[in-house]
């Protein structure tokens, strides 16, 4: 028996049990002999028909192999960064994956057929979701600063008088990448593109001639408006295929935030806080109280921070 103990062979056994106990203990995965990949006969066939049909006859044995092979080596690497527990704290895997799972758990038919009485009680309840907006139709003509300098105010006045007299747009302004002529744009559009000036003009004139200039970030805009529609609600057999689609988008909605909820439940969420500052503490920066004999200073003259301070931007 003892004997047996002292040989090198026994040592080396136990020395690869122990191991393999401290790998499993720690929950590592453990490989162990020769791992498949298969290439099925489908994958083939794809490959196969897809080289024939590129170079115009069937591929040989040889060739098939050669396209076969980069994914045998995908699949081999792909393997490997698992082992090696690549796929661990990388943000970009994390955010594939996330993605991945919020689109397997989208449930994206329509739960149950909707009935025409809900659908007219859905459209009750919301009217503002299917309310058309105040739309405006309008022309404009651009005067840019960069080209006309100090000039640009006195050229637009001078534009309006032209543009009432019949003149035409390109004659009297520049180009611009905005367009000539909007039709039935919201005031949010408008305020976007041309300053709220001008859109509180146009939402508040009456259609007419040509007036303005009116500022935007780009330079002056002389505008003619040419209609304006008021804010409406259409019936309901008018829009009665919106009404649905939106329904049928809120009960998918709430489908899904309780399939999250579901999936959340089996999980303990722990939030742990941060510290609290001791309000004790100074801020930041400021100067510490005088001592009896002054300001404390350290010995290279520079006032020692506050215990307890936390740094600019931290987490309270």
């Amino acid at each position: 028996m003892v004997k047996i103990l002292k040989d090198p062979l026994v040592h080396f056994l136990l020395i690869g049990v122990a191991l393999f106990a401290i790998s499993a203990w720690r929950g590592e995965a453990i490989r162990a002999g020769r791992e498949r990949i298969v290439i099925t006969a489908e994958q083939v066939a794809q490959l196969r028909d897809s080289a024939a049909l590129l170079q115009g006859r069937p591929p040989d044995d040889t060739q098939v192999a050669e396209l076969i092979e980069p994914t045998i080596r995908d699949e081999v690497l792909y393997r490997e960064a698992l082992a090696l527990g690549l796929d661990a704290n990388d943000d970009e895997v994390r955010r594939r994956l996330i993605e991945k799972m919020n689109y397997l758990t989208q449930d994206l038919a329509d739960p149950q057929p909707s009935s025409e009485s809900e659908l007219r009680k859905f459209y009750d309840d919301s009217p503002a979701r299917f309310e058309i907006p105040e739309l405006v139709t309008f022309d404009q003509t651009f005067f840019s600063p960069s080209e006309r300098g100090d000039a640009v105010r006195a050229d637009a006045e001078a534009g309006v008088v032209q543009l009432r007299a019949g003149r035409a747009p390109a004659e009297v302004g520049d180009r611009t990448p905005l367009r000539e002529t909007y039709d039935n744009a919201p005031r949010e559009q408008v305020a976007v593109l041309f300053g709220d000036a001008l859109a509180e003009a146009l939402f508040t004139q009456p259609p007419g001639d040509w007036t303005g200039p009116f500022r935007s970030d780009f330079g002056l805009h002389v505008v003619r408006l040419r209609s304006r529609s008021e804010r409406r609600l259409p019936p309901f057999d008018e829009i009665r295929d919106q009404v649905a689609a939106e329904f049928a988008a809120d009960r998918r909605r709430a489908r899904n935030e309780a399939e999250y909820r579901r999936m959340r439940a089996r999980y303990d969420i722990v939030i742990e806080q941060p510290p609290v500052a001791d309000a004790s503490a100074e801020a930041p920066g400021s100067a510490p109280p005088p001592g009896p004999a002054g300001d404390a200073r350290d010995s290279a003259g520079a006032a020692p921070s506050p215990a307890g301070a936390t740094a600019p931007g931290a987490a309270r």
